[in-house]
C-alpha cells in the first residue's frame, strides 16, 4: 500500500514537471524576466552616464588645460614681443642719442675748424693790409727815377688798350694786368686810366684787385693818387643829383673807397673824410625807407673792423669759445673811429625802429583778416 502511494506520488510530481504552463501563469513569469533585464539595464545606463559624465569633464579639464596653454604660450610670445619691442626701443634711442653725439661733435669739429680758418685769414688779410699800407705811405720815398720810364713801352696802342682793360677790372684778370702794367711807360694815361677805375662797374670780388693795380700806379706815378681822389670826389658829388642811384655802383664805390684809404693810398684824412660824407649822405636820406641798408650792410661787413672798430659776432664767439687772439683794429686810430661809430648806430637805431613799425603793421592786418 504504502508503494503504491509512494509510485502514485511521483508519477504525479513527473505529470506535473512535464505538465505545460497556462496561460494565466506565464505573464508573472515574463514580468519577472523583464523586471530582472531592467534591473540588470539600470546600472548599465548609469554606468554610461557616468562614463560620458566623466569623459566631458575629461574634455573639459583638457580643453581648459589647452586654452591655458594657448593662453600662456600667448601671454609668453606677448611679453617677448614687448621686450623685443622694448628694447628694439632702447636700442632706437642709444642709437639716436649716439647719432645725436656724433652730429653735435661734428658740428663742434666743424665750427672749430671754420673759427680757425677764419682766425688764420683774418691775421693773413691783417698782415696783408698793413704790409701793403707800408708800401703805399713809403710811396714817395721809392718811386723810380726817370731813366726808368725810357726802358717802358710807351706806344699808343699798347697804352690805350690797357686803359681800356682798366674799365672791366676783374679777379681773374689779376696777373695778366700786373704784368701788362710792368711793361708799359703810363705817365702820360693817368687821367685816363684814373676816369676808366673811377666809371669801372667792378663786383665786390673785383674790389681788391681794382685796390691792387691802384697800389701799383700809386707806387710808380706821384701823380695818380691825386687824380684819384679829384676824380672821386666829382663822382660823388654827380651822384648827389641822380632820382634812382644804382645800388650796386654804391655799394662797390663804398667798400673801393674805404679799401684805397685803409692801404694807404689816400691819406686818413683825405680818404675818411670822403667816405664819411658818403655815408652820411647814404644814412641821411636813408633813415625812414632804409632802401640802403645793403649797402650799409656791406660796409659794415668788409670795412667796418677797421673804420669803425667794428667785432663781427662771428668773431667775438670764436674768441670766446675757442680762445682765439684776432688781430686788433690798429690801422685806423680809435678817435677816428667814433665819428663812424656814432653814425652807424644811428642809422641803427632807426632801422629797429622801422622793422618794429612794420612789425606791428603787419599784426594789425593780421588780426584785422582774422
Amino acid at each position: 500500500m504504502e508503494e503504491k502511494e509512494s509510485l502514485l506520488n511521483s508519477k504525479e510530481k513527473d505529470c506535473s514537471e512535464r505538465r505545460p504552463v497556462s496561460s494565466r501563469e506565464k505573464p508573472k513569469e515574463e514580468i519577472k524576466l523583464t523586471a530582472k533585464k531592467e534591473v540588470i539595464k539600470v546600472p548599465e545606463d548609469k554606468k554610461k552616464k557616468l562614463e560620458e559624465d566623466k569623459r566631458k569633464k575629461e574634455d573639459k579639464e583638457r580643453k581648459k588645460k589647452e586654452e591655458e596653454k594657448v593662453k600662456a604660450e600667448e601671454e609668453l610670445k606677448k611679453k617677448e614681443e614687448e621686450e623685443k619691442k622694448k628694447h628694439e626701443e632702447e636700442k632706437k634711442k642709444q642709437e639716436e642719442q649716439a647719432k645725436r653725439q656724433q652730429e653735435e661733435e661734428a658740428a663742434q669739429l666743424k665750427e672749430k675748424e671754420e673759427s680757425l680758418q677764419l682766425h688764420q685769414e683774418a691775421w693773413e688779410r691783417h698782415q696783408l693790409r698793413k704790409e701793403l699800407r707800408s708800401r703805399n705811405q713809403n710811396a714817395p720815398d721809392n718811386r723810380p727815377e726817370e731813366n726808368f720810364f725810357s726802358r717802358l713801352d710807351s706806344s699808343l696802342k699798347k697804352n690805350t688798350a690797357f686803359v681800356k682793360k682798366l674799365k672791366t677790372i676783374t679777379e681773374q684778370q689779376r696777373d695778366s694786368l700786373s704784368h701788362d702794367f710792368n711793361g708799359l711807360n703810363l705817365s702820360k694815361y693817368i687821367a685816363e686810366a684814373v676816369a676808366s677805375i673811377v666809371e669801372a662797374k667792378l663786383k665786390i670780388s673785383d674790389v681788391n684787385c681794382a685796390v691792387h693795380l691802384c697800389s701799383l700806379f700809386h707806387q710808380r706815378y706821384a701823380d695818380f693818387a691825386p687824380s684819384l681822389l679829384q676824380v672821386w670826389k666829382k663822382h660823388f658829388e654827380a651822384r648827389k643829383e641822380e632820382k634812382t642811384p644804382n645800388i650796386t655802383k654804391l655799394r662797390t664805390d663804398l667798400r673801393f673807397i674805404a679799401e684805397l684809404t685803409i692801404v694807404g693810398i689816400f691819406t686818413d684824412k683825405e680818404g675818411l673824410s670822403v667816405i664819411y660824407e658818403q655815408l652820411k649822405n647814404i644814412i641821411n636820406a636813408d633813415r625812414e625807407s632804409h632802401t640802403h641798408v645793403s649797402v650799409v650792410i656791406s660796409f659794415c661787413r668788409h670795412c667796418g673792423d677797421d673804420i669803425a672798430g667794428l667785432v663781427p659776432r662771428k668773431v667775438k664767439s670764436a674768441a670766446e669759445k675757442f680762445n682765439l687772439s684776432f688781430p686788433p683794429s690798429e690801422i685806423i686810430s680809435p678817435e677816428k673811429q667814433q665819428p663812424f661809430q656814432n653814425l652807424l648806430k644811428e642809422y641803427f637805431t632807426s632801422l629797429t625802429k622801422h622793422l618794429k613799425r612794420d612789425h606791428r603793421e603787419l599784426q594789425n592786418t593780421e588780426r584785422q583778416n582774422r
